[in-house]
């Protein structure tokens, strides 16, 4: 069964010919490219079918002059997608969040000299 669209508009990756879903894996230099080939600012991020964060080309290119064009864009995601179950209850919400902030713990403790 089809997942329905979030939204009217349908992304980019629909509309151009070769485009195609940036992934945890997809190196910055292949995320630049499709960015570019998209026209787009940014992209969302995909695991397993699902979204997981938000990467901007201002994001990408700030990577890219360090030296990391070869590196996975789960390293330089912009924003992370916290997924809420609303039956969960409060505690496993906050387990939920807690997970995001520790991968937002390692990035920056990965990004420093």
């Amino acid at each position: 069964m089809a997942r329905p669209r979030m939204s009217s508009d349908p992304p980019a990756v629909d509309r151009v010919p070769g485009a195609h879903e940036v992934t945890t894996t997809t190196t910055i230099c292949e995320a630049r490219a499709q960015l570019h080939l998209t026209g787009e600012s940014a992209a969302v991020v995909y695991r397993n079918g699902r979204p997981v964060g938000v990467v901007t080309a201002a994001a990408l290119a700030s990577a890219r002059m360090a030296g990391g064009a070869d590196a996975p864009i789960g390293t330089v995601m912009d924003y992370v997608a916290v997924p809420v179950d609303r039956k969960a209850d409060a505690a496993e919400t906050v387990h939920v969040f807690d997970h995001a902030w520790d991968w937002l713990k390692r990035r920056t403790r990965a990004s420093r000299p």
